[in-house]
């Protein structure tokens, strides 16, 4: 039986781990689409999840909020 943990704001297609977050309201406007999703280019789900936190980070920390 395999047991299976949810890294955060991850989702894993064909093995591979890809990031995907919501984009703010208040930044939705410079964004062609309401979400961010991308590949984390890893099948390791320890590496997935530092990579996807940094780069929640990062998406929390806009340039147009500062």
């Amino acid at each position: 039986m395999s047991e299976t943990v949810s890294r955060p704001f991850t989702f894993v297609k064909d093995g591979v781990f890809y990031f995907s977050r919501r984009i703010l309201k208040e930044l939705r406007n410079h964004y062609t689409s309401p979400r961010i999703a991308y590949s984390l280019r890893t099948k390791s789900p320890k590496i997935a999840e530092a990579r996807a936190r940094r780069a929640a980070g990062r998406v929390l920390v806009s340039p147009a909020l500062s």
